[in-house]
């Protein structure tokens, strides 16, 4: 097909805007992870999972993720930012198997592991099931407006069973209400009981406004299924408080507490009798001389012009005169 002078000009004008140069800034690369990684309840019961940005970069000002469960013995109750934000939009599909969070002006921490949400998910099976959580992150950027690279999107488990309804066999008056779930039975004679071990923090040195990754194993040393409650405490005062439900006799769970620090200071964090000692300073700032330079003008480049101007008028100018010639 041949061009004419007309064809040929709109080209041109395309290719000087297509050339133009444009700033584009990357706030850093960072997996998005659901804690803790797997949670117990029994049917009509709910478990809350947090949405942690892993290795933050100046914070997160906006976001837009979806979740999902993996089938239908699960449905997703709430989706909600852990921190305030200056517009929020939730979706949620009829039946409950996915929804979605979006929200710009947050403010959060602004390094490191940084708790940005919230996922509830409510049990809803007739018998012991397991299903995924997962998060599709569709965009997530920095408090100045730059977008982050994602990589892993890690799911968690819910595992969902049914208490035993102690149907009417002539067991007498035994006055025994607890949840056995499942299986276990738990005669007179049976006990509950859970320890708190392995407490581990995932670094004893962090800036103010950082948050710290500490992890502890629930087992349950009894003879029954139980439930368990775990309490962080910083300095003495409780922080946060985890619950295990329904864990079997001899098995283990790991809970994950994300405290913050907004001062600097020496921090005595406690977990079931464990304990560590968390220091926080004030972060390090460093300035780099700002020199600037006077631009000198060249016979190509007159004030007030540039790249894309001289681009634009050059074309214009060939345009005109071609449209003359014809």
């Amino acid at each position: 097909m041949k061009l004419n002078a007309r064809h040929g000009y709109l080209l041109l004008l395309v290719f000087a805007l297509a050339v133009a140069p444009g700033v584009s800034a990357a706030a850093g690369s960072t997996d998005v992870a659901l804690e803790p990684t797997g949670q117990t309840v029994t049917n009509g019961e709910a478990a809350t999972f947090d949405v942690v940005v892993t290795n933050a970069s100046g914070g997160v000002g906006a976001a837009n993720i979806s979740f999902s469960v993996a089938n239908d013995t699960a449905a997703i109750t709430q989706v909600a930012f852990s921190h305030e934000a200056a517009e929020v939009n939730t979706t949620y599909a009829s039946d409950n198997s996915s929804a979605m969070l979006t929200g710009y002006g947050l403010d959060t921490n602004q390094t490191g592991h940084v708790v940005v949400a919230t996922v509830t998910v409510e049990g809803n099976a007739t018998s012991t099931a397991e299903t995924m959580v997962t998060p599709e992150v569709n965009a997530l950027g920095d408090e100045d407006g730059n977008d982050y690279s994602i990589g892993d999107e890690r799911s968690a488990q819910l595992e969902i069973t049914t208490s035993s309804s102690g149907g009417g066999g002539g067991s007498g008056d035994d006055g025994d209400d607890s949840d056995g779930g499942g299986d276990s039975g738990g005669g007179d004679g049976d006990t509950a009981s859970t320890t708190v071990t392995n407490l581990s923090v995932a670094t004893t040195d962090v800036e103010t406004g950082e948050s710290v990754e500490a992890t502890a194993t629930v087992l349950n040393d009894g003879d029954v299924t139980t439930n368990a409650t775990v309490n962080l405490t910083v300095d003495g005062s409780i922080e946060s408080t985890k619950t295990v439900t329904d864990l079997e006799p001899g098995n283990e769970s790991t809970v994950v507490f994300l405290p913050a620090f907004q001062q600097a200071g020496t921090y005595n964090l406690s977990v079931g009798g464990e304990s560590a000692t968390i220091t926080v300073a004030e972060p390090t700032t460093t300035s780099d001389p700002v020199t600037t330079e006077t631009p000198t003008e060249t016979e190509s480049q007159a004030p007030g012009f540039g790249v894309l101007p001289a681009l634009v008028s050059l074309v214009a100018l060939i345009g005109a005169a071609r449209l003359r010639a014809n």
